[in-house]
């Protein structure tokens, strides 16, 4: 009996065995998960530059944003153990996409066949680490969905909300009309929309929010970008705040890659002026790509903080979304990398420079919005306290009253007047990446904000606290110096002139042995009358200093004396008149001269 061939199958004789390739997809994104997991690096614009990997985004963004649940399905399954020869980057994206993805691999390859194998038991380990409500090793927060949905924003300046609903009809795609009364409404709302369902947002008109699944529709509709912007939904936050009207001038002081310029030009319905900054040569490129349809938008490549006034004439409104630590970002606040304080406190001081910049440098600014996407309060809440203390001539809004409507997260309770105006996005909260957002405007002429009134305040005190403290010392070490400078005067410019007299000879002493030799007997002569002279100088003084003393000592005694031989005299001329009359008296009146 002949055996059945089994997987894999041997080629017949004189076939060459056909190659099973890996997709292209599937080998490129496990690259990109690896330096996104190694060097801990933002892959996405490396990603956005590869043309041969148009779904980069979403296999890789999927992969990074359920790393922990992942891993987590891997010891379940011991997969490192029973596929030693796997690539461990490789057996993550297609984990990844087996079970957040379409369900299904693609190819035949060997690595997906091997994996194949074991997809019921990586489906139950699932199921087990999503029923599990406890934290997880090396996690901040189990999140109850596999990723954030796909927001989408309307280009006003070329399409109309209502406009854009009737396009995305003729695509199959059904609007849910639920009129939902809260933002915790909404939230529950946007989680359980349907593959072919979209809902406005509940914020912000122009924003569209459509189901993960939606981000395949987008990157093969890519004739639609003009008319939508793929955009998460914090972003919006900073344009909205800064609130600019039309025919208002506008900087964007670190602009790349412009979804924030674009949204701020359809906010100023393309009128005004909008100057956007950005120092990355890439970068800026990027930027002018974006902003190319909008003509208010003119573009800077420079440093933000070297543009001045009249590069910007007029500037009244500032947007600084600045370079920060990316940690609300989706893929690495899952990651959970460790944090590097002394970047943390670089990149804090870069921030507070660009604000202090922005309030100082453009005296026509009435209003800027600072934001990062960073969870950290070193370069939000404390930066925002710095500039405060330093700039009494601005101060803080609250974000949540110029918003106008109900939202979650607020900042810290350990920055009182500060945390509790300004606005955090929260992935958990908001399914948007996480952002912080802080409003500034200009007070009004003889009006300082509070955190600086407090600071100088506690300036003042602390300065007389150490001025006290300094009068009470300084009059005690000069009344005791004082005394001893009255009884070892004479002692103390004795040994001033006996050291100064020392540290020469030391001097001289030292060349002595090397100019011995050629020195000749005159030099020696002359040398030790300069010695005699600096001696007989130094007796001078002494004897100087002595005889005023002793002419001091001596007219204070002299003086009590002077006063007895005056009073004497008095009383000795006083007794004469008093007898010279009494005999005058006695014998008559005096006699005639003849």
């Amino acid at each position: 009996m002949i055996e059945k061939q089994t997987w894999p199958r041997k080629p017949h004789e004189g076939q060459k065995e056909r190659k099973k390739t890996l997709p292209t997809n599937y080998r490129c994104a496990a690259k990109y998960v690896r330096i996104a997991t190694e060097e801990k690096r933002d892959v996405m614009e490396l990603i956005d530059q590869d043309r041969h990997f148009r779904t980069g985004r979403t296999i890789v963004g999927r992969v990074l944003s359920n790393s922990w649940l992942i891993d987590a399905v891997i010891a379940r399954v011991e997969l490192a153990v029973k596929e030693p020869q796997l690539n461990p980057w490789l057996m993550r994206v297609l984990i990844s996409e087996l079970l957040f993805g379409s369900g299904r691999l693609i190819g035949d390859s060997v690595p997906v066949q091997r994996l194949l194998k074991y997809q019921t038991q990586l489906q139950s380990a699932l199921e087990e680490a999503m029923n599990n409500k406890k934290k997880l090793k090396g996690t901040h927060r189990l999140l109850l969905f596999p990723v954030a949905p796909r927001f989408v924003r309307v280009n006003t300046s070329v399409l109309s909300v209502e406009g854009a609903k009737r396009l995305l009809a003729e695509k199959q795609w059904i609007l849910v009309e639920d009129s939902c009364t809260d933002y915790g409404a909404f939230i529950e709302r946007v989680k359980n929309l349907d593959e072919n369902e979209y809902i406005q947002d509940y914020h912000f008109p122009e924003l569209l929010v459509f189901p993960l699944s939606a981000k395949m529709f987008w990157s093969k509709h890519q004739h639609l970008r003009d008319q939508f912007f793929l955009q998460d939904k914090a972003c919006l936050l900073p344009p909205y705040l800064l609130n600019p009207s039309s025919r208002s001038v506008v900087m964007d002081m670190c602009a790349a890659p412009g979804l924030k310029t674009t949204h701020l030009a359809c906010l100023m319905k393309n009128k005004g002026r909008i100057y956007a900054v950005e120092r990355d040569q890439l970068r800026y490129k990027t930027l002018c790509r974006y902003v190319k349809p909008f003509g208010v938008v003119k573009t800077i490549n420079g440093d933000a903080l070297e543009v001045k006034e009249e590069d910007v004439p007029g500037v009244e409104f500032v947007l600084i979304d600045p370079s920060c630590s990316g940690s609300g970002m989706l893929h690495r606040k899952v990651l959970n990398e460790e944090v590097d304080t002394e970047r943390l406190y670089k990149l804090a001081g870069l921030q507070y420079k660009l604000l202090m910049h922005a309030m100082n440098a453009f005296p026509n600014v009435r209003r800027i919005v600072y934001s990062t996407c960073s969870m950290h309060q070193e370069e939000n809440e404390k930066v925002v306290q710095s500039v405060l203390q330093h700039n009494g001539h601005f101060r803080l809004l609250d974000a949540r009253k110029e918003l106008g409507k109900e939202w979650l997260n607020v900042g810290s309770s350990d920055y009182p007047g500060i945390g509790e105006r300004c606005l955090y996005a929260k992935t958990e909260d908001d399914l948007t990446i996480g952002m912080f957002v802080a409003v500034f405007e200009r007070c009004p002429e003889g009006v300082v904000n509070e955190a600086y009134e407090a600071y100088e305040k506690q300036k003042l005190s602390y300065s007389r606290q150490f001025r006290k403290r300094g009068r009470r010392g300084g009059i005690q070490d000069g009344q005791e110096n004082n005394e001893e400078g009255e009884r070892n005067e004479e002692e103390q410019m004795h040994e001033a002139k006996k050291g100064e007299e020392e540290s020469r000879e030391a001097v001289e002493s030292q060349g002595a042995s090397k100019r011995k030799s050629k020195e000749t007997k005159q030099e020696r002569v002359d040398r030790k009358k300069l010695k005699v002279n600096a001696e007989t100088e130094v007796t001078d003084e002494v004897v100087t200093v002595k005889k005023k003393n002793e002419k001091k000592k001596k007219s204070e005694e002299e003086l009590p004396l002077e006063m007895e031989m005056k009073e004497e005299e008095t009383v000795g001329s006083d007794s004469n008149k008093s007898g010279k009359s009494k005999k005058n008296t006695e014998n008559g009146a005096p006699k005639k001269k003849k």
